[in-house]
């Protein structure tokens, strides 16, 4: 009887453990499986290690036959490196995010406490400054074709990204927009600083990007808390058609944006900021570079190609908090000590706001019509066509019968994009979007 009984307890305690991976943490699932990474894919990972630049560098097998990082870095950037290569060999899901130990210069934790540093002489500057009347502030960013299109595919970015830079118009938004072929690695980052440099602190901020996402590397916190960079128009040489997998995804992460600038644009200090993702995990531009590893990743995800959709964690977790993206009361010593050794502080919810849209949940791609028709039916408006993708199109049309109020546009048009993705993937593919905020649901208004 006690036997069976804990033969019970240990299945439950599985199935427990298979829900919370798959659900949860998409980098650990699944934990009682045994990958079997090949040893010619170990070796692989090695040589290319070697190739670029990463001559300290290592791999191993964890206790779940993953591939995990060993050996020395001089820096993170080195650490990211050797994640892109690991991951464009045997995938995400084989890959460990735990950060090897061996690292000479970290830049995370001291970028993190001088960013809360900065902020709060931010704060201290602005009490003696004299603030102009508040303005709305906008960046928007969307791309559809990309110049290196022989392995970059298209998307409809720019067409959403038209219709929000239209709507915050009518919204009374002074918007910085990129479209297209303006939408270069430089112009981006360029677009970034300038319209930060521009926010005072009772301004309102909204950021939008539509595009590809890179290849999601780990953070060094320890927690499966991956962050990702976006696809400019420029990312990836035009005439780069040589070289394997492994080549391109290190040229994408290196060419693309950072999607730690847009965040530091967000935690500029404001009356209210609101942020709206639309990409997801770009790898599949990878699935037309064939080589051994691809078998091997298709294998580990049951014949499917590996997806990973931009996560809230980046942006409003831990490290969110300790980057200073926080409205906290007057400092008094304690807090002033806490700052600056890079403790979060608690966030002052009656001063300002912020709110994180984005268009997938982790795992997922953002959907939209068949490239060949552009166009679906309104969820409003049967006889109206909207062209781009499902969830940005509707959100705005939801958004203007609301009068501007984001909670329910969001509901109605999390509700429509999840149908619809079901309904045109036969069941095949998921799009949950997700929200993040801290405004009081009446207050989360577009157009006040």
């Amino acid at each position: 009887m006690m036997k069976s009984l804990w033969r019970s307890f240990a299945i439950f305690a599985m199935l427990l453990l298979g829900g919370c991976a798959a659900n949860q943490l998409p980098g650990y699932q699944p934990v009682y499986y045994s990958y079997e990474v090949p040893p010619e894919l170990m070796q692989k990972i090695a040589v290319k290690f070697k190739q670029h630049g990463l001559s300290n560098a290592a791999v191993v097998r964890d206790q779940v036959g993953r591939v995990r990082l060993a050996g020395s870095y001089q820096n993170e950037l080195e650490v990211e490196r050797a994640f892109v290569i690991a991951q464009s060999v045997v995938g995400l899901k084989t890959t460990s995010p735990i950060y090897p130990d061996n690292i000479k210069e970290r830049h995370w934790e001291r970028d993190a406490q001088q960013a809360s540093a900065a902020f709060f002489e931010q704060r201290r500057a602005l009490k003696s400054a004299v603030l102009g009347a508040p303005q709305k502030r906008a960046l928007v960013v969307g791309i559809n074709e990309f110049r290196n299109g022989a392995r970059i595919s298209a998307i409809q970015g720019e067409d959403d990204a038209r219709e929000v830079a239209r709507q915050l118009g009518r919204a009374g938004y002074q918007v910085t927009s990129l479209f297209g072929e303006q939408a270069t690695k430089a112009n981006i980052e360029a677009k970034i600083v300038e319209v930060g440099n521009s926010l005072q602190a009772n301004d309102s901020l909204f950021i939008y990007v539509s595009s590809h996402g890179t290849t999601p590397v780990p953070s060094p916190n320890g927690l499966d808390q991956r962050r990702m960079s976006i696809v400019a128009y420029d990312s990836g040489s035009a005439d780069a058609r040589g070289g394997d997998r492994q080549d391109f995804a290190l040229q994408i992460q290196e060419s693309s944006v950072s999607d730690t600038l847009v965040q530091q644009l967000a935690q500029k200090p404001s009356r209210e900021t609101r942020v709206f993702i639309d990409t997801c995990y770009s790898g599949e531009m990878l699935n037309d570079v064939q080589d051994e590893s691809t078998a091997f990743i298709l294998k580990a995800n049951n014949g499917q190609p590996e997806r990973e959709g931009v996560s809230l964690g980046a942006w409003t977790g831990e490290k969110y908090t300790a980057k200073a993206i926080v409205y906290s009361p007057e400092e008094t010593a304690a807090s002033d000590k806490a700052r600056r050794q890079g403790v979060p502080q608690k966030i002052d919810r009656s001063r300002s706001g912020y709110t994180v849209i984005t268009a997938t949940s982790a795992g997922q791609i953002a959907l939209g019509p068949v490239r060949e028709v552009g166009e679906f039916v309104s969820p409003l408006a049967p006889t109206k066509k909207l062209r781009g993708s499902f969830f940005t199109q509707a959100f705005f049309a939801y958004l203007e019968q609301s009068k501007g109020e984001i909670e329910p546009a969001f509901e109605h048009a999390r509700d429509f994009t999840s149908a619809t993705a079901q309904r045109v993937s036969g069941g095949k593919e998921q799009q949950t979007p997700r929200k993040y905020t801290t405004f009081p649901a009446k207050q989360d208004n577009l157009y006040l």
